[in-house]
């Protein structure tokens, strides 16, 4: 627990959503964040235009404005996943839009169980971002509501200010506090479960038992093993520091699905290494391999991929399982290491792996 509360301790938004990628979840994430941000600029809409609106020209504005938070937010969702950055500033602006919406309303009793709004936000924070944004989070609402419960005693409903204030604080703070401890546990269970939590990819174990499906393709086909290793990546390291490193990482992962089909397996082995296996109709890897390597030096980060491919026949008969993709995988460093030799940025092809060589 005590891990949870440090002041410096980083956010999980690029493992997570990496986490919800490969899961193919990302979409209805995408869905459901937007129906809450619409969501919250219809109803400040539905306030504005009803009896009991904000008074005055300031209140108003306030209004407005938390409509527009609501408004952009949705946008952000329609328009795309959004980086680590536009995350951040969407938590912010939902945060602030739901302060300015409590603070200019003149019922402070409903202002204060409009703070409940702020859970909302919370909770986003506390799957995304960092525990000092989810104490962000918890600071704006709790000043908030202190402001409408003071006004609700003023009005001579002292207890009834107290008790909705402590609501409206218990759920601002246990909400995030469960889903904080529940994604910490998350990411260590990752650790020893399918996957990478830096890139949402496959770890070496998850892969090499996926891929052993793929030894039954059947006749006629090919298994093709790529080894990808990222070359001069220690200087990414040393000059950018490891944040830019782990975030070179997730790029390269990301380009890397993007370059092979649906259906083929990709992993982080450890370190800048990747593997990839798939079941083709060809032994000829040039094609598949340069497309590796393009994507990767493609990036906007600077990096290079040296590639090294193997290919075993699929005839059904010889293939068995965890040592022919040991050996397919030595086979592919082998080559991985030829075209690292041969200057980088480039790739080599190791041929046919048979299941009795050595």
């Amino acid at each position: 627990m005590s891990t949870l509360w440090k002041p410096r301790q980083a956010d999980h938004y690029e493992w997570f959503s990496g986490y919800l990628d490969a899961r193919g979840l990302t979409g209805t994430v995408r869905v459901m964040m937007g129906l809450i941000a619409i969501s919250l600029a219809i109803s400040l809409l539905a306030l504005l235009f009803s009896p009991d609106s904000p008074q005055g020209p300031i209140p108003t504005a306030m209004m407005w404005a938390a409509v527009a938070g609501g408004v952009a937010g949705t946008a952000l969702w329609i328009w795309r996943w959004p980086t680590r950055q536009q995350s951040f500033a969407f938590a912010v602006v939902s945060t602030t839009s739901i302060a300015l919406a409590c603070l200019s309303y003149p019922n402070p009793l409903a202002a204060l169980l409009g703070c409940i709004a702020f859970a909302t936000s919370g909770a986003y924070i506390a799957f995304f971002h960092s525990t000092r944004l989810v104490l962000y989070n918890v600071g704006v609402a709790a000043v908030v509501g202190l402001v409408q419960a003071v006004r609700l005693a003023v009005d001579g409903h002292l207890a009834l200010a107290g008790v909705d204030l402590f609501l409206v604080l218990q759920i601002n703070i246990a909400m995030p506090l469960s889903i904080q401890v529940l994604v910490r546990a998350l990411s260590a269970d990752l650790v020893e479960a399918d996957l990478d939590p830096l890139t949402g990819l496959l770890n070496r174990r998850a892969f090499e038992h996926q891929t052993k499906s793929m030894l039954r393709a059947g006749p006629g086909r090919y298994l093709l093993m790529a080894l990808i290793d990222l070359d001069d990546f220690k200087k990414i390291n040393d000059s950018r520091g490891h944040l830019a490193g782990d975030q070179a990482l997730r790029d390269v992962a990301y380009a890397l699905r993007g370059a092979v089909v649906a259906t083929a397996i990709i992993a982080r082995s450890g370190g800048e290494e990747f593997l990839i296996a798939e079941a083709v109709t060809s032994d000829d890897a040039s094609v598949r391999a340069q497309r590796i390597c393009d994507a990767v030096a493609g990036l906007p980060i600077g990096v290079t991929a040296s590639v090294g491919t193997a290919c075993t026949s699929l005839d059904g008969s010889d293939c068995v399982d965890a040592p022919l993709i040991d050996q397919m995988i030595a086979a592919a460093d082998d080559a991985m290491y030829r075209a690292k030799r041969s200057g980088g940025n480039g790739f080599h092809h190791h041929g046919l792996v048979s299941p009795k060589s050595g």
